[in-house]
């Protein structure tokens, strides 16, 4: 789960833990294992430069943030949707330019 947000993927990990699923929260770059059989929730900036089979990219119906520029989150989106090298999952939920235009 490749997620927008810091909060989005706390919110992740919480449902994951809930529903009994072994995941890893990776908030930093010491104790990160691709290799382990877990569910693996980080955030598009540190997504860069790794691969995993099966991606879900949260929180793009929400992109760009009204401070953001739009070219910068697409860059983002573009760095998140390319982790996955079989299948991309893209939820969309959320009133964002980028949902608007994938629903489109």
């Amino acid at each position: 789960m490749i997620c927008r947000t810091w909060s989005e993927m706390e919110a992740c990990g919480r449902a994951l833990k809930q529903h009994g699923l072994p995941h890893h929260v990776r908030k930093g770059s010491g104790t990160f294992y691709p290799a382990a059989d877990t569910i693996k929730v980080l955030t598009m900036h540190v997504s860069k430069g790794l691969e995993f089979p099966v991606v879900a990219l949260v929180g793009v119906g929400h992109m760009p943030a009204a401070n953001q520029s739009e070219k910068d989150e697409a860059r983002l989106f573009y760095v998140g949707a390319t982790r996955a090298t079989q299948r991309l999952i893209i939820g969309l939920s959320g009133d964002g330019q980028f949902a608007t235009r994938f629903v489109a």
